[in-house]
């Protein structure tokens, strides 16, 4: 299974300042000063570095929102709103 993580010149940016970090060639509040970050945010984004997995901060681009629905949800719920409530549209539409 392939994918692609798709990331801006920003997270690269910070993920080459948190490398940096961890390797201590910089402090953190140097790389917060770098970042434009407070000390505490720095500390926040340095901790999914230790989770071999993608880092956390990375935008979700490939994922949709929490609240998102299922398509199949979606197309069910329309159904019902067709089938239910098209009739009074369709004769409110005839007044007008």
């Amino acid at each position: 299974m392939s994918f692609m993580i798709t990331t801006s010149q920003k997270e690269l940016h910070r993920l080459d300042v948190i490398q940096k970090i961890r390797d201590q060639r910089l402090s953190v509040t140097q790389a917060a000063e770098l970042l434009g970050l407070s000390r505490s945010q720095m500390h926040r984004l340095r901790r999914p570095m230790t989770i071999p997995v993608r880092p956390a901060w990375f935008r979700r681009s490939d994922r949709d929102h929490n609240r998102c629905h299922s398509e199949e949800f979606r197309n069910a719920a329309l159904d019902l709103i067709r089938e239910r409530y098209l009739d009074s549209v369709r004769r409110w539409l005839a007044r007008s």
